[in-house]
């Protein structure tokens, strides 16, 4: 009786090595394309609508941070908060407060708790972006009566600014503020 001869692997004449590498680099553009900026683009409505399904109402004012503050974790990666708009920095490294980077689309006029116009960050000696918090900025419907801020958060612990044509309101949400969470500077940011 004879042995067979056992061939090496071989589909269509494509070695098992040059096989191993074309499922590779297949796999390999599988996971590029996946982390993609089309893929970190997920919409405000579905985040908004998320909230709404929950059906949580918020009673106080740390209900409202400590809801923003979890909303808010994915753009502690810069890279997730400019694939979904916040791609416009507004004034560069202000001292105490950073780099406060705009999203357009929602400079409306209104309030929108986890909607904020600004998210604030800063960026370390080795060019790694930190997330310390956000800003609203609401735009004034009378310039020449700006007597009332907007209705911001629960209570009346907000404290609204105006600057040029804005209200604007911090939250540090990000790196705890010793003079507290809406005061407009924080001494933990550096200057």
């Amino acid at each position: 009786m004879k042995s067979k001869k056992i061939k090496p692997f071989s589909l269509m004449g494509i070695s098992r090595n040059a096989l191993n590498f074309t499922l590779f680099i297949v796999f390999l553009a599988s996971v590029l394309i996946s982390c993609s900026k089309e893929n970190l683009d997920t919409s405000l409505q579905d985040v908004e609508s998320a909230d709404l399904k929950i059906g949580v109402e918020l009673e106080t004012t740390q209900e409202q941070l400590d809801r923003l503050t979890q909303k808010m974790r994915r753009f502690h990666n810069i890279q997730v908060a400019m694939a979904q708009g916040w791609d416009f920095d507004l004034t560069g490294n202000i001292p105490n407060m950073g780099h406060h980077y705009v999203n357009e689309d929602l400079l409306d006029g209104t309030f929108e708790l986890l909607k904020p116009e600004a998210l604030l960050y800063i960026e370390d000696e080795n060019d790694n972006w930190m997330f310390v918090g956000v800003e609203y900025l609401v735009l004034m419907e009378e310039m020449e009566d700006p007597s009332t801020p907007p209705e911001g958060f629960i209570g009346d612990e907000d404290e609204w600014t105006i600057v040029g044509p804005f209200w604007t309101l911090h939250a540090w949400v990000g790196v705890e503020n010793p003079d507290g969470v809406f005061n407009p500077t924080n001494s933990n940011v550096p200057e």
